[in-house]
């Protein structure tokens, strides 16, 4: 991690009375702080990429901490759309110092972050890359959140439900995810192959990130959690995919007229939330590691089996979900 991250210190702002006034006026949270919060599947898998192409020592800090502000930033801006109650178990930035506020200090995090990346290289020409895959990746992650706002789950069919859910996880959580991956091969001086192979798994990696994140907010709500930001906001989740899968076209229909008739209060989500989980638990754990195996195989043969995936593989891990015991298995 780069000793000043946030560039608090830069050549505008060397007063420490000017330092703590833009510092308070920003107001992130420590878990926003590049390095702090959160899985950190993504530096992870930067840091894993970079040895993979043939990195030496560590991936650079700098390109570590743009990825990390980049995804940081992208948080704050979901959870004020979402209109999100809470981040990490702290209240969510925008409920904490206002939408203005909040809104503002997201924005500033996708800037500095381009700043980041462009300090990464002394070669020019690596730089503008770089940067240049920063903004296609933080504009394509905006056309994935523009699905996923416009388009709610009580008025799509059981076959647009999977339809939807794909590309919205390709679009958002898939690509921010290759972007790591990629930037870790790119910072090797990976060759075009090693890039393009490197970008595809972190893509696959992070729409099962996608699975599992929404699968995991319903198994909270269910276990008492108040998160319910997916089903009252009526978004298209995987666990709806699943179902438009594992129900009937009428148990489908049902459970999105339950949804279009309920109130705001989490406890009314509850009902909905179990129905959902106990439907596709079993269909996630499935269709999660199937996707995972695949992507291992896919890097294997895209970069001719000469390479060991294992390191990259095993950012997979934390991803699977163990399938629920048959009968005679959960027997004493």
């Amino acid at each position: 991690m780069t000793a000043n991250p946030l560039g608090f210190a830069g050549r505008t702002h060397q007063t420490a009375r000017t330092r703590h006034g833009w510092s308070k006026a920003l107001q992130l949270a420590p878990d926003l702080y590049p390095g702090v919060g959160g899985k950190r599947l993504r530096a992870t898998l930067l840091e894993r990429s970079y040895a993979f192409a043939g990195g030496r020592s560590q991936a650079p800090t700098l390109i570590v901490d743009a990825v990390e502000m980049l995804h940081a930033g992208s948080l704050v801006i979901d959870d004020f759309e979402d209109d999100s109650l809470t981040r990490r178990g702290q209240p969510a930035l925008h409920r904490e110092i206002g939408p203005a506020r909040a809104v503002n200090a997201g924005n500033w995090m996708y800037f500095r972050a381009l700043e980041l990346a462009a300090s990464t290289f002394d070669d020019p020409a690596r730089s503008a890359t770089l940067v240049g895959r920063f903004i296609a990746v933080a504009r394509q992650c905006h056309e994935g959140q523009a699905i996923d706002l416009a388009t709610p789950v009580d008025e799509v069919t059981p076959r647009q439900a999977h339809a939807t859910a794909l590309a919205i996880s390709r679009w958002k959580t898939g690509r921010l995810t290759s972007l790591a991956a990629w930037c870790g091969a790119h910072a090797a001086a990976g060759g075009r192959e090693t890039l393009q192979a490197v970008a595809a798994f972190g893509c696959r990696v992070g729409i099962c990130l996608q699975m599992k994140n929404d699968l995991d907010e319903l198994s909270e709500l269910v276990a008492g959690s108040d998160r319910c930001d997916d089903l009252r906001n009526r978004r298209v989740t995987w666990p709806w995919a699943w179902a438009a899968s594992e129900l009937s076209a009428v148990q489908f229909e049902a459970l999105q007229r339950r949804l279009r008739q309920s109130g705001d209060e989490p406890v009314t989500f509850r009902a909905i939330a179990k129905d959902l989980f106990d439907a596709t638990r079993s269909r996630a754990a499935e269709a999660i590691g199937a996707r995972l195996d695949r992507a291992i195989d896919r890097l294997s043969v895209a970069t001719g089996g000469a390479r060991k995936v294992g390191p990259l593989a095993d950012v997979c891990s934390a991803l699977r979900i163990a399938s629920e015991p048959t009968r005679a298995e959960a027997l004493p």
